[in-house]
């Protein structure tokens, strides 16, 4: 197993790593719309869905894959009927003709409290 990490995405506090890679496949760990470099969440759901796929796209890279390379996306939602819209239109503008295997849940209670993030997303891709 290989411990995947990039100052291109934000780190977690804990002992979690950003990823790791296994025989192929690559599991990502709960993966925020934070700004890398200052942990902030942007104001907006469309513009925070934006930085949550930029940081996606970097830890890919850091583990020599892309979007196209995903499988299965596990979404969580602070508000489903509120931040969905706007989250479906960035997904499909960043992965394209691409159809991973995706689930949404509602949870009132995820990530850093002060953060206040509207999504939490946790990414199995796979790279031979």
């Amino acid at each position: 197993m290989q411990v995947v990490h990039t100052a291109q995405a934000p780190a977690h506090t804990g002992p979690v790593p950003q990823a790791v890679k296994a025989r192929g496949w690559i599991y990502i760990s709960a993966l925020f719309g934070a700004e890398p470099d200052t942990g902030i969440i942007p104001d907006t759901a469309a513009d925070e869905a934006e930085q949550l796929f930029t940081n996606l796209e970097a830890i890919l890279a850091a583990a020599d894959a892309t979007l196209t390379d995903v499988v299965r996306v596990g979404i969580v939602m602070r508000a489903l009927d509120r931040d969905r819209p706007a989250f479906n239109t960035v997904w499909a503008s960043r992965f394209g003709d691409h159809r991973p295997a995706r689930s949404a849940i509602e949870s009132p209670a995820f990530g850093r409290a002060e953060q206040h993030a509207r999504y939490l997303l946790e990414v199995t891709a796979y790279r031979p």
